[in-house]
């Protein structure tokens, strides 16, 4: 086992390209091995992070409160 990154978060899921995105307050996005890219800026805090739609180019993003959408250039896994 390796250390992949200093953060949690409520959430995890992956992309293609093997882009790591974490709900942790925000969504931070990590590469394959593990260094910080960005965040996206959410208005409520995240709790759940999926892909979907037909081509799973589509990050949903559950709130206590709502449901949000994120068109993404890599699909999901």
């Amino acid at each position: 086992m390796k250390l992949f990154a200093e953060v949690g978060g409520e959430s995890v899921t992956q992309d293609d390209r093997g882009q790591v995105y974490v709900a942790a307050g925000q969504i931070l996005v990590y590469s394959p091995e593990g260094k910080l890219l960005g965040k996206i800026d959410v208005p409520e805090r995240p709790i759940d992070l999926i892909f979907g739609g037909a081509d799973r180019r589509t990050l949903y993003v559950l709130s206590h409160h709502s449901l949000f959408a994120v068109k993404m250039q890599a699909a999901g896994l």
